[in-house]
């Protein structure tokens, strides 16, 4: 079954995949690797790992406001998570988000969960989302 999570919709979309989740922080500059997908952060708890195609799941992002553009190339090479979920509201990273919408008609969904939700998130194996918000977690 499926347990709806209520988000709060920083940037509208629709998207599906495979859950990576992080209870720790990163920063997408430095962090990630725009050209491959992968974290690179060797101290983050994904380090390795491929986030392309996935509903990222973490609290927030950190640090340098450069992150909107690292996450603005890997939307525009197709490296991107497909989505990205949060605890917390992160200009940062919806900046990033708005930027891909605006200039190059691309959408990725930015929304946050409140606690609750957001910890059913962290242990989902897969997340859909829908237009408007709607967030389904398996």
């Amino acid at each position: 079954g499926s347990t709806r999570l209520a988000a709060t919709v920083l940037v509208d979309g629709v998207a599906s995949g495979p859950v990576s989740a992080a209870r720790d922080m990163i920063s997408f500059w430095g962090g990630f690797d725009p050209s491959t997908g992968l974290v690179i952060d060797r101290r983050h708890s994904l380090s390795g790992r491929c986030l392309t195609g996935t509903v990222f799941v973490l609290p927030h992002g950190k640090g340098s406001s450069t992150g909107s553009a690292v996450l603005l190339d890997a939307l525009v090479q197709g490296t991107a998570p497909a989505a990205i979920l949060l605890n917390r509201v992160d200009e940062i990273i919806a900046l990033g988000a708005v930027v891909f919408e605006e200039f190059f008609g691309g959408t990725i969904p930015v929304a946050v969960l409140r606690d609750g939700d957001f910890a059913v998130a962290l242990e989902a194996a897969r997340i859909e989302i829908m237009a408007g918000g709607t967030v389904l977690a398996r």
